[in-house]
């Protein structure tokens, strides 16, 4: 859901970006990188949010690469 202070943000359907394999679960970011593997669902939904966040504050350019990527994404949970 759209909020309407966000309308000239894009919307991005964020549950098409998780992803279970190898009894994991995985997240693309929009460069195309996989970051994971997580626990469960719920430790890569809150990943997913931390790494947009981050993305969206400028501290994670859409630009790194994906260890540099993992690597924040898992020390800022």
């Amino acid at each position: 859901m759209k909020r309407s202070d966000d309308e000239d943000k894009q919307y991005c359907d964020r549950s098409t970006r998780m992803f279970k394999g190898n009894d994991a679960w995985y997240f693309m970011t929009r460069g195309g990188n996989t970051v994971g593997p997580f626990r469960d669902e719920l430790e890569a939904s809150t990943q997913l949010e931390v790494y947009i966040r981050l993305v969206n504050s400028g501290l994670l350019p859409f630009s790194h690469e994906l260890s540099k990527e993992a690597i924040l994404v898992r020390n800022a949970g």
